[in-house]
């Protein structure tokens, strides 16, 4: 591990922003409200002869390495198990890619049947009319009582669930076991922020393998986990359509992070947080349940999972993604689609869990022995499950303003490279983002409030 992954990093507006704006073609934003006439054609792709006669279904899917090839497997199962489906995973590089796709496939009136949206990019297909309503899918074999009640509510608008949940997860607080110990740190994660900068300075010139150690590495590509910060101390991004970003509250919980990272010198911006954990360059990271099989594979010491640490409050914010069926497929194709959604989440549910770390979402994948057992041998995966309990939906900005989680990478890159000030930075993002939110409010007041 380099001095260079120490370094603070900064990307441009533009570069974050570019690919936002090109998601953002073709929906809601830009004017594509409203069902158009007739269905769309299936997107092309390559089907192995020996399912040519079978109804084709297509899936979208943002996974790749590791995650791509579960999902490919449990596929592989769903085409095994039956003679009329063939279902076909077409792999994109992440969600920008995926996103940019589909707007581009719904401006040439071509779609797939499933895709896998993020939890702050399904909402705005919502409001683009091109999201299937489930609830007519639904029966006495599989209903909604299948899945975890507070996941599955996340997809519901005015009673009608619109995106199941499949790749759920929460963050959780990693911590090395053997850095704490060696440094006299209890074996448990920090029960509040406070706590965590205090045992900052009881970790502060510790060394490792030769090397001083930061107390957390920081991501500046995601700022789903300063969300959860931004509620501990009592603030949040919004109230439904009113800013929270600039209040006292969300500001001390930004400039808690300043403060571990400029006064402190001991928290960084990382290139690459699991690697910087994985190679003992940082005592904790806040990081996905869903990156905990990658972590177990490549560590070669003992580390614990812990709940996320609170403030005033808890703040735990639910993440990852779902499975919406597009609207302007044919019927057939609809039906077709829905039994690949059955069976993803019945059969393939506990294969998926156990393949990746994702969140166990239905009820029986939460009860099978193989997750079980699982959870007792390892029971970081249970310290996930159990944190549920604690977990609420982003917030409302967030999730249906477009631009919003770019522009608060930037402010977040600003203030973990560059010591720029908290309160300056969330008060410009307000600014920079309330046309957007004056845009987006007759829309999301017509189909969500």
């Amino acid at each position: 591990m380099t001095a260079n992954s120490l370094r603070p990093r900064a990307l441009s507006r533009r570069s974050l922003l570019g690919g936002a704006a090109a998601a953002a073609s073709g929906l809601a934003l830009s004017g594509c409200v409203g069902r158009p006439q007739g269905d769309y054609d299936q997107v092309s792709g390559q089907v192995p002869p020996q399912f040519a006669k079978r109804q084709r279904v297509v899936v979208w899917s943002a996974f790749t390495s590791h995650n791509a090839e579960v999902l490919q497997t449990i596929v592989n199962g769903f085409n095994d198990s039956q003679d009329d489906i063939f279902c076909e995973i077409q792999l994109f590089p992440g969600y920008d890619a995926l996103d940019s796709k589909l707007a581009a496939s719904l401006a040439s009136r071509q779609v797939p049947e499933i895709v896998t949206l993020s939890d702050v990019s399904w909402n705005r297909y919502l409001l683009a009319e091109t999201l299937e309503p489930l609830s007519g899918y639904f029966d006495a074999e599989f209903t909604p009582d299948e899945f975890h009640p507070r996941f599955f509510e996340e997809g519901v608008i005015r009673g009608e669930p619109y995106w199941l949940p499949w790749a759920r997860s929460t963050p959780l607080c990693y911590y090395n076991k053997e850095i704490f110990a060696g440094a006299g740190l209890p074996d448990r994660g920090p029960k509040t922020y406070t706590e965590m900068r205090e045992w900052a300075q009881q970790l502060k010139g510790y060394e490792h393998n030769g090397a001083k150690v930061r107390m957390r590495g920081y991501t500046g590509g995601d700022d789903w986990y300063f969300q959860g910060a931004s509620w501990a101390f009592g603030g949040g991004y919004s109230d439904e359509l009113e800013w929270l970003l600039d209040s006292e509250a969300s500001i001390a919980a930004l400039e808690m992070d300043r403060a571990l990272i400029h006064d402190d010198q001991m928290g960084y911006l990382a290139k690459s947080v699991n690697e910087d954990f994985v190679a003992g360059v940082t005592a904790t990271i806040f990081q996905s349940t869903g990156s905990m099989a990658s972590l177990v594979k490549a560590a070669t010491f003992e580390f614990g999972a812990a709940f996320l640490p609170e403030e005033v409050e808890s703040g735990v914010p639910t993440g990852g993604s779902g499975l919406a069926m597009m609207q302007n497929a044919e019927q057939h194709r609809k039906d077709a689609a829905w039994e690949v959604i059955k069976y993803l989440n019945r059969a393939g549910g506990p294969e998926w869990t156990l393949g990746t770390g994702y969140l166990p979402v239905t009820r029986s994948a939460m009860e099978s022995p193989e997750i079980l057992k699982r959870n007792k041998e390892t029971p970081s995966y249970q310290v996930a499950q159990d944190q549920l309990e604690r977990a609420r939906t982003p917030d409302v900005l967030r999730r249906f303003v477009r631009t919003t989680v770019a522009e608060m990478q930037i402010a977040l890159q600003r203030v973990y490279a560059s010591n720029e000030s908290p309160a300056d930075i969330l008060t410009e993002t307000v600014s920079i983002l309330q046309p957007a939110v004056e845009q987006t409010t007759p829309k999301y007041l017509k189909y969500v409030a």
